[in-house]
This record gives structure tokens, sequence and C-alpha cells, in this order.
């Protein structure tokens, strides 16, 4: 008797289709979920990108003409010049910011500007002089926060490591030798 029952209540069960659209909406969420906040991550870190880059040309800007040279502080005036705008989309202070010349474009040399932990490293600030070659770079450790994206993109560990950058020749200015 109990096993007609449960075999009666088994029928209806199966017959049913009342809450398929449930079902279905809970077998196709997650993954749409997932796709939509991984999205939205991969654009917002491109955006991220971009911004910084066209800071780093800004801020490189004046390093070519003279002007943060020229300041009282060329670290303060460079790093308020890049943050001016970054500071409202990212926390700048946690920006690695290299500044280096070279005798030519040839000879760059890149040390990793961070660590395995996200911490700046290998920083300098030599803005060079009137004619220098000088090389520019900037480095952000961004924080992933869509799941499972950061298995698929950066370094893993839920961060991605955002690098922005500028390569040139200083102006002659005040007085320096022109070739």
């Amino acid at each position: 008797m109990v096993i007609r029952g449960l075999r009666a209540l088994l029928r209806r069960f199966a017959r049913s289709k009342a809450g398929v659209t449930a079902v279905e909406f809970a077998l196709v969420a997650p993954p749409f979920l997932m796709l939509l906040f991984g999205t939205l991550e991969v654009s917002i870190m491109y955006f991220v990108a971009t911004t910084m880059e066209g800071e780093v040309q800004v801020a490189a800007r004046q390093i070519r003409t003279g002007n943060v040279q020229a300041s009282a502080n060329p670290v303060e005036a460079f790093r308020d010049l890049l943050c001016e705008n970054l500071g409202n989309l990212i926390a700048c202070d946690t920006v690695a910011i290299d500044v280096r010349t070279f005798p030519s474009f040839g000879e760059f040399d890149r040390p990793p500007l961070l660590d395995e932990d996200g911490n700046p490293q290998n920083e300098s600030f030599d803005p060079g002089e009137g004619g220098s070659v000088v090389l520019v770079r900037i480095a952000y450790r961004y924080a992933v926060y869509a799941p499972f994206l950061s298995e698929f993109i950066g370094t893993g560990g839920g961060f991605y490591e955002i690098y922005a950058g500028a390569a040139f020749q200083n102006e002659p200015y005040d007085g320096a030798l022109e070739e």
C-alpha cells in the first residue's frame, strides 16, 4: 500500500509542469551571472588601464618639457600630476612609480615594479635633464572580485597587475645643447 502511494506520488511529480521555470532559471542563472559579472570586471579593468595610460602620458609630458624638474619637489609634483585623475578611480598611494634615464633608447633596463605580494619595489625617480632619454612606468595591483575570473587572468590569487608607461627624449630646455 505504501509502495502504491509512493508510485502515484512520483507519477504526479513527473507529470507536473509547475515550477519548471524556476528550475530552468536555477540551472541557467549561475553561469549567466558569472559571465555577466566577469564581463563587467574585465570592462572595469580595461577602463582603469586606459585611464592609467592616459595619465602617464599627461604627467610624462611635464617631465619632457622640464616643468617637473623645475618644481621645488619633483617627486611630489609628478605624483600630484599623475594622481590628479587617478585618485578618483584607484588608490594612488598604492601605485608604483618608476622614472629612469638611459643613454639611448636601445639600453632600457626594466626591473620588476611589484613583488609577489604586489608591493612596490625597485622604484626610482630620475627625470633627467634636457635631451635625456627617459622611461616612465607605473604599476598597480588591481583586485579582481568576479568569481573564478582571477583563475583565468593575471597572476591568480585574486589580483591582476596593470602597467602603463611612456618612453621619450626630453626637450632641450634651459640651455641644453642641441645635437
